[in-house]
């Protein structure tokens, strides 16, 4: 008698998110992965791109934003290739994955993005993946060249009491960055010789910026009850510790048009060897409890704690006031968040104060109803 090996179907392929929505590995070829084969890995949809890949983006619609009530690092336009702690995704599958993107870009340069997925157990898995850019452009003073590593592990207990969410991930990001086309009515001339856009000068022929972080995060919880049912009682806890570093380096401050020496962008405080480092760091440590009812939803009360410590290499002194050199701050919240999930529907209301000399208050509330499998309606 022959013996039936086993398949693995398409469900036994997981994606989950932070917020532990899950979906499977899609393979299939479709319209919708042409939109994301992209240098974002996502549809582009409210972004104009700037010339080369690597570059920053123009937000042309801000309807669906997320916003955070915290402090930040800033720098935002060379965030949009950061992967932030909400946009990693952890895996359950059935056999090792493996997935490769790869493009040519703007004139020398390729795009890759390896990713490899593998469960040693049914309860736990490992992946890794990189994303590396290399693009000269097609412009004077434009090469980008970034790379992004991630390392997640997913695990849980036998009797699925205890669940864990760990990642890592180390990220750089290089622009060289000109000040933009010198002769604006050589570029508009038509003339076929311009057409190689690297004969057009620009202002800022030396200038870049360093974009460089790394993060470790944790993200589980332990069931109070033995035995799952309609009731359930979580504890949870959450750590988040993330470094920055941003750097603007400009060696030359002037530039040439013409025979005549131009500032750019106005008078400087240096006239060269621009060299402006800044660095940032957070401990983030938030610990819950939460209800959870198959018939009302999820109801989670927790206390948070944040520390961040802003800084740069240098004060500065300026009409007998001096700003100094580092900015740190410490912000304790309490809270409660309720999660409603229910055929169509989905609900998510947030509310968080602080209770420290900071004050601090925010309340964040969304809600999707989903007309079909590719229209969702969605209110925030």
């Amino acid at each position: 008698m022959r013996i039936k090996k086993p398949v693995a179907t398409i469900d036994m392929y997981r994606v989950i998110t932070l917020e532990r929505d899950t979906t499977y590995i899609d393979t299939s070829l479709t319209i919708q992965k042409k939109y994301s084969h992209n240098y974002l890995r996502k549809d582009l949809f409210g972004l104009l791109a700037f010339p080369n890949e690597g570059q920053t983006y123009n937000t042309l619609q801000y309807s669906l934003n997320s916003f955070s009530p915290l402090p930040e690092f800033g720098f935002k336009a060379k965030h949009f290739n950061f992967l932030e702690a909400n946009q990693i995704r952890y895996g359950s599958v059935a056999t090792p994955v493996t997935e490769w993107y790869f493009k040519s870009v703007m004139k020398k340069g390729q795009n890759l993005d390896a990713f490899f997925s593998v469960n040693t157990s049914p309860r736990l898995n490992f992946s890794i993946a990189y994303k590396g850019l290399r693009s000269e452009g097609k412009y004077i003073n434009q090469l980008t060249s970034t790379g992004n590593f991630r390392f997640t592990t997913s695990y849980n207990t036998k009797n699925k009491r205890y669940f864990a969410n760990f990642h890592f991930t180390g990220q750089d990001i290089m622009n060289e960055e000109n000040g933009g086309i010198t002769t604006v009515e050589d570029f508009e001339s038509g003339n076929p010789a311009f057409l190689q856009r690297d004969r057009l000068e620009v202002y800022l022929t030396d200038a870049r910026s360093f974009l460089k972080g790394k993060r470790v995060f944790l993200d589980h919880f332990f069931r109070i009850n033995s035995v799952k049912g309609n009731n359930n009682l979580f504890v949870t806890h959450q750590f988040n510790y993330e470094n920055k570093y941003f750097e603007y380096n400009q060696p030359t401050v002037t530039s040439t048009v013409g025979g005549t020496t131009v500032y750019r962008f106005g008078d400087s405080y240096k006239t060269s060897g621009i060299n402006d480092q800044t660095h940032y760091n957070k401990t983030y440590n938030k610990v819950g409890l939460t209800y959870e009812n198959t018939t009302l939803g999820k109801f989670n009360f927790f206390v948070d704690d944040f520390f961040s410590n802003y800084y740069y290499n240098q004060i500065l002194i300026k009409d007998d006031q001096t700003v100094p050199a580092s900015l740190s701050r410490r912000i304790d919240s309490y809270g409660g968040q309720y999660d409603y999930q229910k055929k169509k529907w989905t609900g998510k209301f947030l509310f968080t104060r602080s209770f420290t000399n900071q004050s601090l208050s925010n309340l964040d509330a969304k809600i999707q109803y989903e007309l079909n499998e590719e229209m969702q309606l969605s209110t925030s």
